[in-house]
């Protein structure tokens, strides 16, 4: 007996609801493949050999190289970032263990030099200047004191050697807090403002220097 219309369409919804015809429908995975097939084949008719596609495959590549920089720099940081935060976590001149007099740290600036050891003779040059600054009660000594404050307190009391002394203190920093090496000419500077400083008559300022 031949089935009528409507009975022939449930027959074959049925039959296609079974197991081994659902095996064979396409994936998520073909679907979006054959999306992504048909668009670069959109393109231009010659498909994925033209110009067009070359084009854009290009233009993905460079958005990809784009977006690793930019995680790069995300993750350490630009040049200018990381010198701000090294300037930002400069310290004191002084280390809380360091009690050696002028005298005793412009000799082992001294010896720095001779022995072409230019950073230690900055280092150690500026620590001396510092250091007899307290000890003529010209600038307060205080525990943590950087190396710009010192040459800020200085300036009133050596206007004629201001200029010396701040650049002193650049260098200092340069060296111990921004990993800057020194050179000769540099370390030659910082004793020789040392030597200034220390042989030369204090101007009495109206008011004592304080810490800021």
């Amino acid at each position: 007996m031949t089935p009528g219309p409507d009975e022939a369409r449930d027959l074959l919804e049925r039959e296609l609801q079974r197991s081994e015809y659902a095996a064979v429908e396409p994936t998520w995975w073909d679907r979006a493949s054959r999306a992504v097939l048909d668009w670069l084949q959109s393109l231009r008719a010659d498909g994925l050999g033209s110009p067009a596609v070359a084009q854009t495959l290009l233009w993905t590549a460079v958005v990809v190289l784009v977006a690793v920089v930019v995680l790069v720099v995300v993750a350490r940081g630009l040049p200018c970032r990381r010198a701000r935060t090294a300037a930002d976590s400069i310290g004191g001149v002084f280390d809380a263990d360091d009690l050696r007099p002028a005298r005793d740290v412009a000799e082992a600036a001294r010896a720095a030099l001779r022995t072409g050891d230019w950073d230690g003779a900055v280092l150690d040059g500026y620590r001396a200047i510092a250091r007899g600054l307290g000890e003529r009660d010209l600038v307060p000594d205080v525990p943590g004191a950087t190396a710009r404050a010192i040459a800020d307190r200085a300036a009133p009391s050596f206007p004629d050697a201001a200029v010396a002394i701040a650049r002193a203190a650049a260098a200092f920093d340069a060296v111990r807090y921004l990993g800057r090496p020194a050179d000769e000419p540099i370390a030659r500077a910082v004793l020789d403002t040392e030597a200034t400083v220390r042989t030369t008559r204090p101007v009495r300022p109206d008011q004592p220097a304080v810490p800021a």
